[in-house]
């Protein structure tokens, strides 16, 4: 779960201090590809285990707002309104994240595949 709640954190606030490491756009599309199937993943265990509508909704949100930026943002946006929207995307989605965190700390779930296949087969 940790990962789940810094990752997120750490890459919507990756752009603030980056500076010129690299062009902007390489850098969305790069964190694109890392934050998508991981968080993909984690949501979709989650969302799949407590079925909660916020988290669903929320990183449903996060995620297209990242992914609509990276891939159109600077065109669309310019440069600040490309790291606004990147940031008010990542902060979003790292409440889905939080809120899937909760979800999880109230039935005390702790997401291993075994048990899905026995919950599964039952």
């Amino acid at each position: 779960m940790v990962h789940c709640l810094v990752l997120p954190m750490l890459v919507t606030l990756f752009p603030i201090v980056h500076g010129s490491l690299l062009e902007e756009q390489y850098f969305h599309l790069i964190m694109l590809v890392l934050i998508l199937p991981t968080s993909l993943v984690a949501l979709t265990i989650g969302c799949r285990r407590h079925k909660d509508r916020a988290t669903i909704i929320l990183g449903s949100i996060g995620l297209t707002a990242l992914t609509f930026t990276a891939i159109w943002g600077h065109d669309i946006f310019g440069y600040t309104g490309e790291r606004m929207v990147t940031t008010v995307g990542g902060l979003v989605l790292v409440t889905a994240h939080i809120q899937n965190y909760l979800c999880c700390r109230r039935v005390d779930c702790q997401h291993d595949p075994s048990e899905d296949h026995q919950h599964q087969g039952s």
